[in-house]
């Protein structure tokens, strides 16, 4: 039948897992290693090698190497690597089959599946290319996990007994995440997801590149890459950057550490050292902007999920980069005594992919296994044309799933033709919160032909946004009158121009007197609150439930008005009346 594995990919280091008598395990590398250098790189021979083997030419061949590529998932550009240029993705998937070869080897056995985990804050794209990664190194991949939600299930399998309000701080080699869960009754329950996938340990240690670039200009009065062809350069900076990581490591365990690189480069004919001493504080002094930045996605997921620091039971260290002490220290001080110390930082997130391949497959069943509801990381919407008060605005986003729904899920809205016989819309799909669509990140765009002629405004167009359990949006749009649709699995992420012709908000078209637009972000916060009111309306007598139905509208206003203090004064009357009824 084959085998089915959980993977880490990271942008610094990879982890793969199975399960094995129902308890997950990390499987080595073939020297041994359970955590796997994210590095590709190539022979002289133009033989491809992944892992240990590629990492340890990093210095000596820096032109035929390559690492963190993660950090470029769903950008369009090519990568060189020895003769050859390859896109992100591809090289993605070299390291996945070579993860895939390794855990066929250890288990004596063809591996044909994986749960793969990737960042809470990545995007649709990024996904979909996560995924197209993992089919290309020959492996069918039906789940893309968030890495939070996945470390978090290699706690919960331990702890399924407890009802505990989780948070995952998740700072890695090249990303960071914050995500709080829920966990009651052997339930998961994703609350909020913020992070940011430009802030990881490789930001941490350029701060310590540049210093010893600093230092050495210090010493010698010039520059260390002064005067130096290419090929020298790279191979400088990639022994700049050996030492930046091997230092940033030790002063989490010690007060201090030596800068030491022997003959970095000649200087008057004569070959020029640097050593200095490198203290944890002065580390902490060139870095604590990035660990301060962290406190913003804490705050933003704490408001997301209604929640405060108080509330919270159980919070969790992931990723290396979480071993920093002043990372520590900073967490410690937001959530006293509560950071757990069950869980290896490194393994825990390919350790909850394994446990949720083994939930797949019924290797964990009955009261041991996990329930996981994720929510979506993004709001996601089409661009549209409003009319308002006779005024025309075009380019304006319309959003149809928000931030922190939860999935997978389906939203369908009506629109309406712009101008008078047009025969052909244009859907585009945006990620993001701006009021504009161009301010957003367009994920991708599709023409749907064969609109019946009339006046603009007679015909309708049905668009329906369906994202599944692995962050992957599929859109479709539909001719009402003709019942002729198109479907698209979003997976386009390069930019284009906004058309002439577009769609028109249905709420928009029949009531000119709504121009205002709405936040989402705070939208998404009382999304909840709101379903949950207007299901319960449905079963209530006519007074309470119009009491209900004037509280729900106040609400909506206050949203539509981006009025913060007043949304969250009825937001919690609203709540309160409820737990009444």
């Amino acid at each position: 039948m084959g085998k089915i594995i959980g993977i880490d990919l990271g942008t610094t280091t990879c982890e793969v897992a199975y399960m094995e008598n129902g308890e997950a395990k990390i499987m080595p590398d073939c020297f041994g290693n359970r955590i796997v250098p994210s590095v590709v790189g190539k022979k002289e021979d133009e033989t491809i090698i992944v892992g240990q083997v590629a990492y340890n030419q990093l210095i000596s061949a820096p032109d035929r190497t390559v690492s963190e590529v993660k950090r470029l998932m769903g950008i369009d550009m090519k990568i060189p690597l020895g003769k050859e240029e390859y896109l992100p993705h591809e090289i993605s998937s070299m390291i996945l089959k070579e993860l895939k070869s390794y855990a066929e080897a250890y288990m004596g056995d063809e591996v044909v599946e994986a749960v793969i985990t990737v960042p809470a804050n990545f995007n649709n794209s990024q996904r979909k290319l996560t995924k197209l990664s993992g089919e290309m190194a020959g492996l069918k991949v039906e789940r893309i996990i968030n890495e939070p939600t996945a470390a978090a299930m290699a706690y919960g399998i331990e702890n399924c007994e407890k009802e505990e309000k989780i948070l995952v701080f998740d700072l890695g080699g090249g990303t960071f995440d914050v995500s709080i869960l829920e966990m009651f009754d052997g339930i998961l329950d994703v609350k909020s997801s913020r992070g940011n996938d430009r802030l990881g340990g490789k930001d941490f240690d350029e701060r310590i590149e540049k210093y010893i670039e600093d230092e050495f200009k210090r010493q010698y009065n010039v520059g260390l890459y002064e005067n130096i062809d290419m090929d020298t350069k790279y191979s400088i900076k990639s022994r700049v950057k050996e030492v930046a990581i091997n230092a940033k490591k030790e002063l989490s365990t010690q007060l201090s550490t030596t800068i030491n690189i022997p003959f970095i480069t000649v200087l008057d004919n004569k070959p020029i050292n640097i050593s200095f001493e490198f203290t944890r504080d002065k580390f902490e002094d060139l870095t604590k902007d990035l660990v301060y930045s962290t406190t913003e996605k804490i705050n933003e997921a704490l408001k997301a999920a209604k929640l405060k620091e108080k509330d919270i039971d159980t919070v969790l260290l992931v990723g290396g980069s979480s071993r920093m002490p002043a990372v520590k220290e900073l967490v410690e001080k937001r959530f006293p005594n509560k950071i757990t110390s069950g869980i290896n930082p490194d393994e825990a997130v390919a350790l909850g992919a394994a446990i949720q391949a083994g939930i797949k497959s019924n290797q964990i069943t009955g009261e041991e296994t996990l329930i996981v509801t994720d929510k979506c990381s993004y709001n996601l919407g089409t661009s549209i044309i409003k009319i308002a008060d006779g005024k025309v605005t075009e380019g304006v986003f319309d959003c149809l799933i928000s931030i922190d729904s939860s999935i997978p899920c389906s939203q369908k809205k009506t629109y309406f033709t712009v101008v008078d016989n047009q025969e052909e819309v244009r859907v585009e799909v945006y990620e993001g919160n701006e009021f504009f669509a161009e301010d957003n990140a367009k994920i991708g765009d599709f023409i749907l032909k064969g609109v019946p002629k009339g006046k603009a405004g007679e015909e309708s167009i049905d668009i329906q946004f369906d994202y599944d359990l692995n962050g992957i949006l599929e859109v479709k749009a539909t001719i009402v009158s003709t019942g002729k649709s198109i479907n698209k699995i979003i997976d386009n992420f390069k930019l284009v121009k906004l058309p002439k012709d577009g769609l028109i908000d249905e709420s928009d078209y029949h009531k000119s007197n709504l121009n205002n637009w709405i936040n989402y972000d705070l939208a998404s916060v009382v999304r909840g609150t709101i379903e949950l009111a207007e299901k319960k309306m449905k079963n209530l007598d006519e007074i309470r439930g119009s009491e209900i139905k004037s509280m729900v509208d106040k609400l909506k206003t206050a949203v539509i008005d981006s009025d913060e203090e007043t949304v969250e004064k009825y937001d919690e009357e609203l709540t309160d009346l409820l737990f009444e009824i």
